[in-house]
């Protein structure tokens, strides 16, 4: 094969666990925040809270 396709492939690949490592971490932000508000007592302030 030529470089080019190579050089292609990496690039390609590491996008590829870029995009499923960002997903990966989306998801577990999701699922922890979920869990938060679910455990929340109804008033209580969690983030931002002035």
């Amino acid at each position: 094969m030529s470089s080019t396709v190579v050089a292609d492939a990496k690039f390609l690949r590491r996008v590829l666990f870029g995009l499923v490592g960002l997903t990966l971490m989306t998801g577990a932000l999701a699922g922890f925040t979920t869990v938060q508000a679910m455990n929340a007592t109804p008033g209580e302030c969690l983030f931002f809270c002035k």
